[in-house]
């Protein structure tokens, strides 16, 4: 996002993010073989997307024009809730060649391959779990999880292994101690979320103001090109926000109708996710 964003009509540029988003997201859909059992499906994942965007939509149906909010109310509410228990701090997109690399709030380092298949590593820098797309009889896809040993892999992990440990290493120099939970006191797991320590991008796509982060946990993250960020969880009616402030808060979304600067992205989130629910 740049300075425009306070004046374009984010409707239109969401629909047509949307649809750009669709067709990489298409593009990179894979099936894979059999393998361990499966986790969370598109199933899960649907309803999530309805329900966040319902909750939205019934805020911003009530939310004051752009210039009535300005006048009234500019300081983001009060709010003392906490904030999730994981998300994406860094990435760097390589899917010219390869993927997407990034690092999680809680440590743990991982990779989105072109062909769908994942990695995951763990803090102690040699468990690590390979997570492939399977295809059901009836279309419906999910993931299966594999663990493997970054020392110990099958020689035909060998490439994506040696390319997890490049990613990694690329975000640790370049982003050292960027969001560390160390300094995020008030992280607190929902009942959604205990166990966090396995969560990763299940799926990820690339707008012309935003790259959007769908997480197995169901949460939906939205990283805006201005360095602000929106986090919508999947079992709560909660967007956690990382403002122009750099100060990342939680709040009720019913409560940001007269913050513009992040119901203006909430807007943009709502269309972004309309163009998702109809097309899958």
């Amino acid at each position: 996002l740049t300075k425009q964003l306070e004046t374009m009509d984010l409707q239109r540029d969401a629909a047509l993010d949307a649809g750009a988003a669709r067709q990489a997201e298409s593009s990179s859909a894979a099936s894979a073989s059999d393998g361990a059992a499966p986790r969370v499906g598109d199933g899960e994942d649907q309803l999530s997307l309805q329900s966040m965007h319902t909750n939205i939509k019934s805020v911003l149906v009530h939310t004051p024009p752009t210039s009535t909010a300005s006048s009234t109310k500019k300081d983001p509410p009060v709010s003392y809730l906490p904030l999730p228990s994981v998300w994406v701090s860094r990435w760097v997109d390589y899917s010219k060649k390869y993927g997407l690399g990034y690092k999680l709030s809680n440590g743990l380092s991982g990779v989105f391959f072109n062909d769908a298949t994942k990695m995951l590593l763990e803090t102690d820098g040699d468990s690590l779990e390979y997570i492939e797309r399977m295809r059901r009889e009836d279309g419906a896809k999910y993931d299966v999880r594999k663990p493997q040993s970054l020392k110990g892999h099958p020689p035909e992990l060998t490439k994506k292994v040696t390319l997890m440990e490049h990613f990694k290493n690329y975000l640790d120099e370049t982003h050292p101690n960027r969001d560390s939970p160390l300094h995020q006191p008030n992280t607190v797991p929902s009942t959604q979320e205990e166990g966090a320590g396995g969560v990763y991008v299940r799926k990820w796509m690339r707008t012309r103001h935003s790259i959007i982060f769908r997480l197995s946990n169901n949460n939906l993250q939205v990283n805006f090109f201005d360095d602000t960020e929106v986090l919508l969880w999947a079992d709560k009616p909660w967007v956690t926000y990382k403002g122009k402030n750099k100060q990342r808060n939680t709040y009720n979304v019913a409560d940001v109708t007269t913050f513009p600067e992040l119901s203006k992205r909430l807007k943009y989130t709502k269309d972004i996710l309309s163009q998702l629910i109809t097309t899958q």
